[in-house]
């Protein structure tokens, strides 16, 4: 079972990177930026279930990350990931971060794939992981 908060420890203890709080009106929407390049990788935020077509009434803690468009098609297939809300549904991806969605280790494969995405050189990673398939 893995956490919010283990989620953000874990990107600043790897990438060295702080959350950013942008909006007021959100205190609790997070974002993470590559230091080089300013890109978002990872965004953290709670929606209420509502909104995600959920059968319960809380909050749920939503993770967006950056991916493959192949590897976004397959995850898609599970009910805990979601089209990116409110973002580019082709190259990001939602996923609910609760005790009965994604295993750790899952997870922070999908937030180092979303760095490597944020990098300058994503356009050819993407390239090559088309190239691949």
């Amino acid at each position: 079972m893995i956490y919010r908060q283990d989620v953000v420890e874990y990107i600043k203890w790897k990438y060295n990177v702080e959350p950013e709080y942008l909006w007021k009106k959100f205190p609790n929407y997070a974002v993470f930026r590559n230091p080089e390049t300013r890109k978002w990788f990872w965004l953290i935020w709670d929606v209420d279930n509502s909104k995600l077509q959920i059968g319960w009434e809380w909050r749920t803690d939503v993770l967006n990350v950056k991916s493959d468009p192949w590897m976004i098609q397959y995850l898609k297939t599970q009910w805990w990931y979601r089209p990116a809300y409110h973002m580019n549904k082709e190259n990001r991806i939602s996923l609910l971060l609760w005790p009965l969605s994604t295993k750790e280790d899952t997870i922070k494969t999908l937030i180092d794939i979303s760095y490597k995405f944020s990098c300058k050189d994503w356009k050819k990673l993407l390239w090559l992981s088309k190239q691949s398939k």
